[in-house]
This record gives C-alpha cells, structure tokens and sequence, in this order.
C-alpha cells in the first residue's frame, strides 16, 4: 500500500510540476517574443527571432521538467514510502496505474482550482434589487432616528422587515462542501486500504510468521495511516466551516 501511495504522489506531484513549468515557459516566450518584434525594424527579422525564442524556450522547459521528475523519483524513491524497493515507480509494469491516476487527479484539481478562485458572475437584475434593498434599508435607518411622528411611523413599520432580515441567512459556500466530502471520502479510503493491507494490531490467533510480517510492514504502513488522518482532519474541519459558515446575503 505504501507502494502505491508512492506511486501516486509521483504521478500527482508530476502533474503539478508539468502545469507550473508550461505556465513559466508560456509567460517567458510571449514576454521574449514582445521584446524581439520591437527590438528589429524588419518584420521578418523579427519572427525568426521570436521563432528562435520559442524553440529555446520549449526545449529549456522540456528539460526542466525531465530534470524535475528525475530528482521528484530520487526523493521519493529515498522516502520510507518505497522502502528501498528498486524500479519501485514501474514495477513489472511499462506503465504504473497509480502513478498514471495520480496525474489525472492533478490536473483534475488544477481543473477545478479555476472555478473555485473564479466564481460566475451574478445576475445584474439580481445584484440590483439587492444595492436597492440595501439603500432601503440605509434610509429606513436613518429615518428610524428621527423623533417626529414619521421617524416613530418608520420605525414602526420597520420593525416586522427587521426581524424577518434577520433571520435570513446567507446561502453556504458549495467549494467547502465539496472539498470536505472529496476530503473525507479519500482520506476513508485510503484508511480502510491501509487497515486491509496492514491492520493497525496483531490479531491474538496470529502466527510467529504473520506476526513478523506485520511488524515489518507496521513501520512502512505508519505514513499512510497518518496521511489518512490527515485527509480526514482536512475534511472535517472544511465541513465544520461549510456547515456554521454562511455568506453575507448583501453580497
């Protein structure tokens, strides 16, 4: 299992690095590009230099990441996870499935990370009804603090809308939720492969050779143990905030 756990950080980890390097590598080509059209009077002279640019870059970036996933194999493959195992990414295999489904996951959050940094925009019909409640509300106010007879009217019939305003409350925050759940129900997932591949005590009716099994795999289950109570402490505290934690209905 820890194994596997390593195979899929490689793959995860590798993801990440991939998407971080093509986004350096796209920013540095536009801004060299930009420099090599105003550097030279001549048009052509000026594409086969921002030509030349960009392949510089590609291959600088292409190596990078060759670079970066020999040296993210060197210290995962020193880490108690791998244990020493050698050609422990692969195995038999030309390709790894968990490595292959630790990259899909990566660029699946980094799908996901848009929408959650980027919400849709609101309505305008909606956002308008909203500011001229809001100026109600501001005017009701101020009114409410008059002594006439109008201000004692207001407030009058300002007090029912008060009471109801209050108890409105905001819609929740949906990213939390679906990060607790996707939380939780990977970290329940990896506790119960790492309880059915290494159970966290000796069954009593064990043997001298299943015993001596178990306490060689004890120290190599330990990190994802503690990896799964992680995830899970993760997604309990995101459903705890999801839960008491309401938007401001005004905004």
């Amino acid at each position: 299992m820890a194994l596997v756990l390593a195979r899929f950080l490689y793959g995860f980890s590798l993801s990440w690095i991939v998407v971080a390097v093509l986004i350096a590598a796209t920013l540095l080509c536009i801004r060299l590009v930009g420099i090599a059209v105003v550097a030279f009077e001549e048009e052509h002279k000026g594409n086969i230099a921002g030509a030349a640019c960009v392949a510089a870059v590609v291959v600088g970036a292409l190596a990078t990441i060759a670079w970066l996933a020999h040296r993210l194999h060197d210290v995962l493959g020193a880490s108690a996870l791998v244990g020493g195992t050698a050609h422990w990414l692969a195995g038999g295999n030309t390709l790894s499935p968990a490595a292959i489904f630790g990259a899909l996951a990566g660029f699946g959050c980094l799908a996901g990370l848009r929408g959650w940094m980027y919400r849709p925009p609101r309505d305008p019909a909606q956002a308008q009804d909203k500011a001229a409640a809001k100026a109600r509300r501001k005017a009701e106010a101020a009114a409410a603090t008059d002594g006439t007879p109008a201000g004692r009217k207001t407030r009058t019939a300002a007090a029912p809308r008060a009471k109801a305003a209050a108890r409105v409350r905001g819609p929740r925050v949906p990213q939390l939720g679906w990060s607790a759940l996707f939380m939780l129900l990977l970290g329940g997932a990896l506790f119960a492969f790492a309880y059915g591949v290494d159970p966290l005590s000796v069954p009593p009716d064990a043997t001298a050779a299943a015993t001596r099994i178990y306490h060689e795999m004890a120290a190599r289950a330990r990190p994802v143990y503690l990896a799964a109570a992680a995830l899970l402490a993760v997604g309990a505290l995101f459903a705890l905030v999801w839960f008491f934690w309401r938007r401001d209905p005004d905004k």
